[in-house]
């Protein structure tokens, strides 16, 4: 069967209410558009490990998300108006915070099936009175104390990337933050592409694949589906314009009404975001003649 599939569809099938969802993206690439469609889907009581993800203050708005995990988030409300809505609602989720590095090494030991991970990083702060997924414990071949992390496992992660074949093997490129120990740690996937290529476009560049196909449960092919955040060698992003879109409770609220549940798909989010911005906006952003690297000279 093919894994092939829309964003409803994948969403609907593979994201469940209660579950440990992992989102790809470190204001770079991250999967905007799946996050619309789980708000339409209203698919909730969601625990989200993510590092500086600026989309999910919508998950976190609209009180779909009981516990976040991550490495740095806004947590002043004037700067996030998810926040400020989630608490007016009642529903403002508990925060666990770590470093990136600790969030990052917690994903790592999910990727790799042990239970936690060793490190060095945290112990000296704070973070183990407020994070009990922090410890420390005494090394067990020279003494001493050496820091531990709990591994996070997450039940699905989504991943956006510029190009993946049809089966899933993804490509992705830029910064990636964690996505690689994320996505990997991940018992189900989606991925979000740009563009489904093929599968000799991928063996052709095999040390860009981030996660291969077999692991893979649903592809999407979605161009512009990392908007308003910049894709690399694709387009650029509009940050703090989404960011001042939603500064405020009453353009937060437009925008749900207008851009989330106003719309059926993320094509159409897209078309009404070209008519408040303008016909020349997403042709603006777009990256001209991109290069990814210099090319391999023969014989090297």
């Amino acid at each position: 069967m093919s894994k092939v599939m829309t964003m409803t569809e994948a969403i609907s099938k593979f994201v469940k209410s209660g579950d440990l969802l992992f989102i790809s993206g470190a204001q770079h690439g991250e999967p905007s558009a799946a996050i619309h469609e789980i708000v339409r889907q209203k698919i909730d009581h969601l625990t989200v490990v993510a590092c500086l993800v600026n989309t999910q203050q919508l998950l976190i708005g609209e009180g779909l998300v009981d516990k976040v995990l991550t490495g740095y988030m806004p947590q002043d409300e004037s700067r996030s108006t998810g926040l400020a809505k989630s608490r007016r609602i009642g529903k403002r989720p508990e925060i666990k915070e770590y470093s990136h590095f600790g969030i990052a090494m917690a994903l790592l030991a999910g990727q790799m099936g042990i239970p936690f991970m060793p490190l060095k990083c945290m112990i000296g702060s704070d973070m183990l009175k407020y994070n009990d997924n922090i410890t420390s414990m005494e090394r067990p071949f020279d003494g001493g104390q050496i820091g531990a992390v709990k591994a996070i496992t997450p039940d699905i992660g989504i991943l956006h990337v510029q190009r993946c074949d049809a089966e899933g093997t993804a490509q992705k490129w830029g910064t990636v933050g964690v996505d690689q120990e994320g996505i990997n740690a991940s018992r189900k996937i989606i991925i979000t592409t740009e563009k489904i290529v093929d599968a000799d476009v991928i063996r052709r560049d095999p040390n860009r694949t981030m996660i291969p196909g077999f692991r893979v449960s649903a592809v999407v092919e979605q161009p512009w589906g990392a908007h308003p955040m910049h894709m690399a060698s694709c387009y650029n992003g509009d940050m703090f314009g989404y960011m001042m879109d939603l500064r405020g409770e009453e353009k937060y609220e437009a925008y749900l009404k207008d851009l989330v549940y106003g719309t059926a798909n993320w094509d159409e989010y897209l078309k009404k975001r070209a008519e408040v911005k303008g016909e020349e906006y997403f042709k603006n952003l777009e990256i001209k003649n991109p290069v990814k690297s210099e090319p391999i000279i023969s014989g090297f």
